[in-house]
């Protein structure tokens, strides 16, 4: 067999109506230390500037695709069906990576050749990325799926995962659900397999105050529903875990319903 030609990694960045920030991520992975990458762009139909900056970008490590607007699931799927890399991360477009981000997480891969995800401190900052708003620290765990479909809070707050993506490059998000599309395919992706991390920042979270959770409460509680159905009829969680799962995700939704004011629907979400 041949050895595989591509870079060491391939970062997808899914882009919507950023270009306010898109810059500052795109300069934040051309200053990685580890240079052996490849960034995929995928325009998802944008109707403001991003389009026009990304294609004025000339590194040829940099792929630049376009679609119709078709949501994050879809334009990170255009992005895997090109992706070259032995692992695989994703970036949004208005999030940054420190300079090591990168080299951190292969480090960790290179250091115990088992591991089949690499996790990192994460920076969850406000809109200009000056002030620190709190940090994310992963916990070790021997279960990550557990930790995961629990709610736990030691292993996950989203898109900070690199994957050695050679052990599942068919694996793809689902596209039929408006949220938690990241979560899913994570669940999907680390079931039987190790979880490791780095204790240095790979991620610095935007906080821009725009989140789609938070205007689009029923989309959210509809996939997360979704979420807990296909768990079950795949058979990849345990009948506890289900049960905690719903626990969860009940309380999380009752709890942002009732931040709105819309009290009824609290209510309603604790009985679905």
């Amino acid at each position: 067999m041949t050895a595989r030609k591509g870079p060491i990694v391939s970062i997808v960045m899914p882009a919507y109506n950023v270009e306010r920030y898109i810059g500052e991520a795109v300069r934040s992975v051309l200053e990685q230390t580890l240079t052996d990458w490849e960034l995929i762009i995928v325009d998802d139909g944008s109707t403001d500037g991003t389009a026009a900056f990304i294609e004025g970008l000339r590194d040829p490590r940099i792929t630049i695709m376009h679609k119709s607007n078709g949501g994050i699931g879809s334009a990170r799927n255009m992005a895997l069906d090109v992706a070259r890399g032995t692992f695989l991360c994703f970036l949004d477009a208005d999030d940054v990576m420190p300079p090591r981000s990168l080299e951190a997480r292969v480090a960790e891969f290179r250091r115990d050749p088992a591991l089949g995800m690499v996790d990192g401190r994460v920076r969850v900052m406000d809109a200009r990325l000056e002030n620190e708003l709190r940090v994310f620290m992963p916990k070790p765990t021997d279960n990550a799926f557990h930790e995961l479909v629990t709610f736990s809070g030691r292993c996950f707050m989203g898109p900070s995962w690199m994957l050695r993506w050679e052990l599942d490059r068919r694996l793809r998000f689902e596209e039929g659900i408006t949220h938690a599309e990241d979560l899913f395919y994570f669940l999907c992706f680390c079931k039987g397999r190790r979880y490791g991390f780095t204790t240095e920042n790979i991620l610095l979270y935007r906080r821009t105050g725009h989140s789609s959770m938070t205007t689009n409460l029923e989309g959210m509680e509809r996939s997360m529903i979704w979420i807990g159905r296909e768990l079950r009829r795949r058979g990849l969680a345990s009948a506890p875990e289900l049960l905690t799962y719903a626990i969860k995700r009940k309380r999380m939704m009752a709890g942002s319903y009732r931040q709105r004011g819309r009290y009824l629907s609290a209510v309603l979400a604790l009985m679905r």
